[in-house]
């Protein structure tokens, strides 16, 4: 990534919370002349989930070096990170606020990945959830104080509320993947929340001839991207072809004679965006194919710089099962027969 690496997420307790419109932010941002005089141009992300133990928020700088290679400079942490920066948050609803403290992420468990930046220290602010309670509804500012008299950076979002899964879905229920027709997966959502993915988790062990050793793996099936409300509805609906479900499993198991499974369990994941998420995608839906413009234009809700500061929600159905139907595809159709479940 270049000219500056963005934060792709922040971990909810252990799990990284990654999506579509996540993995979207690492587009290269080409509107920065780092070879011109230089400019203090901040590179701000953050995602608010009022669920998480703690909130992280990545604050770098971009950077040009005048006497040489700016991938060489992207390898010195003083060219990334401000040396005295100060990062705060006001729940604006609450009044309640936070300064945040600035932390190595490796220490805490998230080691920046191997690329063009200097991976040590990987600097991120953060401030524990019990320091700053957040709600659905609340509004949230940010506020990055470069000094040097330079004007302070700002943004505001509003925190979403949960996701409230319909159709009486619970732990241990039965999700049924007809191979030739579709299945509907409906929702509920604050109106703050305007994009969506959702995700199946997909646990199975795995027993082969001669080893008395029972595997455990997961896969995760991403059934649906970018989905949008309709008509401004609070319930959100969206549908998934059955027969992708085998496919899915066919295309990421190795077929192997040697092999028993057991589909053990599923977990469904409900993942929402803010109004800034929605916009990001949006203008870079509009910029892509035959008749896009050559740059994608940038988007960005910061005061100053580049970046987003937003909200993001996150709601998982555990433990859930095959009916009996699936189960038997699953065991004899010829395209997943030779996967050995049984």
């Amino acid at each position: 990534m270049r000219p500056y690496q963005y934060l792709c997420g922040m971990k909810k307790v252990a799990i990284l919370a990654v999506s579509l419109w996540i993995l979207s932010l690492t587009a290269c941002d080409q509107d920065i002349d780092l070879t011109a005089d230089w400019q203090n141009i901040p590179v701000v992300y953050g995602l608010l989930n009022k669920a998480d133990t703690a909130h992280y928020i990545r604050v770098e700088k971009a950077f040009q070096d005048q006497n040489g290679s700016a991938f060489l400079a992207a390898l010195e942490p003083d060219s990334i990170y401000y040396s005295d920066a100060t990062v705060s948050l006001l729940n604006l609803t609450t009044g309640k606020s936070a300064i945040l403290q600035k932390v190595d992420g490796a220490l805490d468990g998230y080691p920046r990945d191997a690329g063009d930046f200097a991976q040590l220290p990987n600097y991120l602010y953060k401030v524990k959830s019990n320091a700053l309670p957040l709600s659905g509804g609340d509004v949230v500012r940010f506020t990055l104080d470069r000094g040097e008299g330079l004007d302070k950076v700002t943004s505001e979002c509003t925190v979403l509320d949960d996701i409230v899964p319909q159709g009486g879905l619970a732990t241990g229920s039965k999700l049924d993947f007809p191979s030739d027709h579709d299945v509907t997966f409906r929702w509920r959502a604050g109106d703050e929340a305007l994009i969506f993915d959702l995700m199946l988790r997909i646990h199975y062990e795995e027993k082969l001839a001669g080893d008395p050793n029972v595997h455990t793996y997961e896969l995760e099936w991403n059934m649906a991207k970018g989905v949008t409300r309709s008509g401004g509805s609070s319930t959100i609906s969206t549908k998934v072809f059955g027969l992708q479900f085998y496919n899915f499993l066919a295309e990421n198991i190795e077929a192997r004679p040697d092999a028993t499974r057991l589909l053990t369990s599923m977990d469904l994941v409900f993942k929402g965006g803010g109004e800034a998420v929605a916009e990001y995608i949006s203008i870079a839906l509009a910029n892509t194919g035959i008749t896009s413009a050559q740059e994608i234009p940038v988007y960005s809700n910061l005061s100053e710089g580049r970046g987003i500061f937003t909200s993001v929600v996150e709601t998982t159905v555990p433990g859930l099962l095959l009916t009996a139907d699936s189960e038997n595809y699953l065991q004899n159709a010829e395209v997943t027969k030779d996967l050995n479940f049984q």
